[in-house]
């Protein structure tokens, strides 16, 4: 688990780095600038190649895009009633409606289901998670933020969405030989995604500014790391598929704290930026501990 090691030091290293004032304030826009712009396209160039896709796998993609639709269905209303801002239902939709997949995801998928289900868990996060923040993300984010809204604008903001592109072209491209400085290049951009997507998180983290903001803490991390999981295991067990292996990994990947491209984006586009960073800091090694539980309960 030296993965998940990694992620609580970078995120410590984004707080002391706003502790030392070393740093401009534009120091998180900047740092996510690079993981949107850069590591996020860098890593679907990097994952989508030579991959073939069992049928079973279809389904278990699809659950990244169920749970946010489920987070939308709920969360989204009940925002309503409690009379929460367009910034704070963005951000608890962007930070909570997608999981960690990847960096916390693959590392939590070897140590408890082996690493034989890595290129199952690569292709939930990359055609479920990252496509669906590709777009789904990108058009919540452009509604939330108040943006001028329209259809037109919405898809070409999902159009140019360097992540977006990336994906396409590597769909594109799956089964074309690389040379191997292009393959060194997409895992080196690649490779910058966590630290600098920590740093920056830890860098707006201020536990001072929890309070006024446990209610959509509570609500967010519910959701994340209980409700989701619960409604895609739910999902299994109708379809009687509960005890296939498939099915427990991508329940499992449900299971996964808040996504780190997710909240760059809510960053970038300013919706409650304390939250998102509340709800990454503390949903994270929380995980620690809820996501071996549902493993536990699957098994």
């Amino acid at each position: 688990m030296n993965e998940v090691l990694i992620i609580l030091v970078c995120l410590a290293i984004g707080v002391l780095l706003r502790l030392s004032g070393r740093l401009p304030d534009n120091t998180p826009k900047v740092l996510g600038g690079w993981v949107i712009n850069v590591a996020l396209p860098a890593m679907a160039l990097r994952s989508v190649h030579d991959v073939d896709v069992e049928a079973s796998w279809v389904l278990a993609a699809a659950t990244p895009w169920i749970a946010v639709l489920l987070a939308i269905a709920l969360l989204l209303p009940l925002s309503r009633k409690l009379g929460w801002t367009r910034q704070r239902v963005g951000a608890l939709l962007l930070v909570a409606g997608w999981g960690n997949t990847s960096f916390v995801g693959l590392p939590m998928i070897a140590a408890f289901a082996g690493s034989q289900w890595l290129g199952l868990g690569m292709f939930i996060d990359l055609f479920g998670s990252y496509l669906a923040l590709s777009i789904l993300g990108i058009a919540i984010a452009t509604v939330c933020s108040g943006d001028a809204y329209s259809w037109r604008s919405v898809g070409m903001r999902i159009i140019t969405f360097p992540p977006f592109i990336a994906i396409v072209i590597a769909i594109a491209t799956n089964h074309l030989e690389r040379p191997e400085w292009l393959e060194t290049l997409f895992s080196t951009l690649a490779a910058t995604l966590t630290p600098l997507a920590l740093a920056a998180v830890g860098y707006c983290l201020r536990l001072d500014r929890l309070a006024g903001r446990l209610a959509p803490l509570s609500v967010g991390l519910g959701y994340r790391l209980a409700l989701a999981p619960a409604a895609i295991m739910a999902m299994y067990a109708l379809l009687g598929d509960l005890g296939d292996p498939v099915a427990r990994v991508a329940i499992f990947e449900m299971a996964m704290p808040p996504m780190l491209g997710a909240s760059i984006i809510a960053l970038d586009h300013d919706l409650e930026p304390d939250l998102v960073v509340l709800l990454i800091g503390i949903g994270v090694p929380l995980s620690l501990i809820t996501a071996p539980l549902w493993w536990s309960l699957l098994t």
